[in-house]
Order: C-alpha cells, then sequence, then structure tokens
C-alpha cells in the first residue's frame, strides 16, 4: 500500500510522516496560482514558491516525494492565450529547477506541455479529470499520465475499479477519507468555482461565498444516510480494493491540522481505528480546526457583506459534530460488492439509510439544527440578496 497525503504548510508534519512507510508522497501548491489548484485559499496557510521549494527539500531528505498541484478543472480559456501559455512554461520550468516529483494536472492541454517539456516529471491526473470509466481512463494513459485519481463516485464499484487498473499501465489512485455527495449534482459546477478562486488575481480584494458547500454541507446533515452514501473507505476496507489491484491511496485535506492528518496516516497504515470513523474522514465537524502555520486572511475583503457571511458560515460550520460508530461498520462494505449502485434507486435499495441509522449519531442535535437553519438561511439570502 501506498499513502499520498495532503501538505498542509507545516515542514515538520512532513518530517513527522517520514516515522509510515506506507507515506510516498505529500501534495500541495502555493496559495494563489496562474493555473489554480482545487480548493479556495480561504481558511487555507498561506504558502508561497520559497515554502514550496522549502517542503521539496524537507520531503526528499525524508524519503518522500513532492507533488505539485495545478489541477484547476478550467482557466477561462486563458490558457491558450501567450502570457498566459508563457506562465504555464515559467512555472513548470521553476518546478523542475526545484526537483519536484510529480505535477497534478486536470486539463489535458497542460499535460501535454508538462509531458513534452519536462518528461521527467511525473503526472497525476487529478480526479478533476473526471475519471469514471475504463475507456476515460485508456484515453488518459495513452497520453501517459504516470497514475489516476479516479472520481469518488466510482470508489465503491470493485468490478469497474478491477477492470480500469488491469487496462492501464499507470496506477489508479483512490481517495480514501473524502466525503463529496455521492453522484453530487453540484461536482461540475463546484470544481469550476474552487478552480477559479485559486487562480492569481481571478478575485481581487473579494472572497467567495462557496454556494456548493453551502449545499453539500445541509444535505449531508439534513440526511445523515448521505454521510453514508459518500464514497469513503474504512482503514479496514483498504484490503478489499488491494485485492484487485489498487495500491494507492490518496489522504486528504491541506485545510486539515498536522495533528489530525497524521491521525489518518497513522489509521489507513495499520488498517484500523477505533472510535469515531469521523475523526479521520474529511468531514466538517469540531475537531477539525487548522492548528499550524498562517491564515489566508479574509480580513483584507472590501467585500463587508461577503466578510460577514463567510465568518457566519464557518461558525455554523464548526458547530456540525457528528459521531459514526467504525466497529458497527464491520462488514458495511461487502453490501458494494456486486451492486452498481448507479443502476438502482436508493429510495428502492434502502441500505445507507438503515445503516445510517445504526452507526451516526448527533452529540449535540440542538445545535445541529440550529447550524442547519443558519446555513439554510444563508444559502437563500445568496440567491435572493445579491
Amino acid at each position: 500500500m501506498e499513502l499520498s497525503v495532503a501538505y498542509n504548510g507545516d515542514l515538520n508534519f512532513i518530517e513527522k510522516l517520514s516515522n509510515y512507510k506506507s507515506v510516498v508522497n505529500v501534495f500541495g501548491t502555493i496559495t494563489n496560482s496562474t493555473v489554480g489548484g482545487g480548493r479556495n485559499p480561504d481558511g487555507l496557510t498561506t504558502i508561497t514558491k520559497s515554502d514550496i521549494e522549502e517542503a521539496v527539500q524537507k520531503s526528499h531528505e525524508n524519503n518522500i516525494e513532492f507533488n505539485y498541484l495545478m489541477n484547476s478543472s478550467c482557466m477561462g480559456n486563458r490558457e491558450f492565450t501567450h502570457d498566459t501559455y508563457m506562465k504555464i512554461i515559467e512555472c513548470l520550468d521553476w518546478l523542475d529547477s526545484i526537483g519536484v516529483d510529480w505535477v497534478t494536472i486536470a486539463n489535458p492541454y497542460i499535460i501535454d506541455i508538462c509531458k513534452n517539456r519536462h518528461p521527467r516529471i511525473k503526472v497525476s491526473l487529478s480526479s478533476f479529470a473526471m475519471v469514471e470509466s475504463v475507456q476515460r481512463a485508456k484515453f488518459y494513459d495513452e497520453i501517459g499520465v504516470d497514475e489516476i485519481s479516479v472520481r469518488e463516485n466510482i470508489n465503491r464499484n470493485f468490478k469497474l475499479l478491477k477492470e480500469m487498473q488491469s487496462n492501464v499501465e499507470c496506477k489508479i489512485q483512490v481517495i480514501a477519507n473524502q466525503t463529496c455527495l455521492f453522484q453530487c449534482p453540484y461536482q461540475f459546477y463546484h470544481d469550476n468555482v474552487m478552480s477559479h478562486s485559486s487562480q492569481k488575481n481571478e478575485f481581487l480584494n473579494s472572497h467567495i461565498i462557496d454556494y456548493c458547500i453551502l449545499k453539500c454541507i445541509y444535505k449531508k446533515f439534513n440526511k445523515p444516510e448521505e454521510i453514508i452514501k459518500s464514497r469513503w473507505i474504512r482503514p479496514e476496507d483498504i484490503k478489499e480494493y488491494e485485492s484487485i489491484g489498487i495500491k494507492k491511496f490518496k489522504i486528504t485535506d491541506r485545510v486539515k491540522s498536522s495533528e489530525w492528518l497524521l491521525r489518518a496516516v497513522k489509521s489507513y497504515e495499520e488498517k484500523k481505528y477505533i472510535g469515531n470513523l469521523a475523526d479521520i474522514l474529511n468531514i466538517v465537524q469540531i475537531q477539525n480546526k487548522r492548528s499550524n502555520g498562517n491564515i489566508v486572511s479574509i480580513e483584507s475583503s472590501k467585500v463587508s457583506d461577503n466578510l460577514k457571511k463567510i465568518r457566519k458560515m464557518i461558525k455554523n460550520f464548526m458547530m456540525l459534530d457528528v459521531k459514526i460508530s467504525n466497529k458497527k461498520l464491520e462488514g458495511f462494505i461487502g453490501h458494494f460488492k456486486n451492486l452498481d449502485c448507479n443502476s438502482i434507486s436508493c429510495d428502492k435499495c434502502g441500505y445507507c439509510k438503515k445503516i445510517a441509522n445504526e452507526v451516526i449519531e448527533f452529540s449535540n442535535k440542538e445545535a445541529i439544527c440550529k447550524a442547519l437553519n443558519e446555513i439554510k438561511k444563508l444559502s437563500n439570502d445568496i440567491v435572493v440578496n445579491r
């Protein structure tokens, strides 16, 4: 088993990761860049080019490879202008000069540029490329990517994952602890929202309100079965993926503290976790507070209404706490081994709802209700009062 782990800007974190044999690389990027990445920088640690250079050096000192993120799903066609093209070239040249091992990319055009100019650098295909079929995996394999992060929607489709890995030369990587809604209707749009928000000068002196996250969090906590439907993987079930040829797993998220990430890494390497599974899943809850680095400030925002709404949103998210009994989930994954969830209505199946009733507990239901009401008001306000 191999693990690829989110880098949150804490150099000491990289050193601590060296204690885990399964960790082969960390992934991260600068706060704002020409191409952009997969996260809105608000709330992330401020990371500069010099910070990345130090992180690459620290990673190599600890026999860990560094994966730099250039994985925006959309650049508004600016990649085809001469000025932006030259900035992409400049970035790739810089990455090569500092010894970056991997680059994560979603844009096929930028993949071609990277492979042509710097064949030494390995390319990891972002999940933003929406690989959910054997044919699409083969396409990217043929253009030379070295690994493919499949979209989480297919994480429990064992037949498809096995067929996919057996038909490509590159590695298939699965995201282990993400909790996006299964077949989320906001998925394509949200990828673009996050991509543009992470691009340099795209939203100068302003901060977006993540409408998609509001909708996502509300749905998951209002209908807990959506948390179960989400395609996360229990540490104990890693062996099920290894048995079909899937050997590499990705641990998110860059917004998490070093302590949080190390707990997740330890759990997946040991293939066991005793207690609340939500402690290692990327779910918004009070234990997820950041603890390191300089956080991208929203104090400088000139859009005061946006600033107030962002603060309110964060406050309400921090109230959402959930307990998921990992012990009670033993054998849970077996249901999906011969089932195609895309071919049956969840209402007809009912499995995830049944499981949710058995394993999910909200420690403070009053706080949950209050937070959900505030989130609903905020999302409605965004629609009618812009």
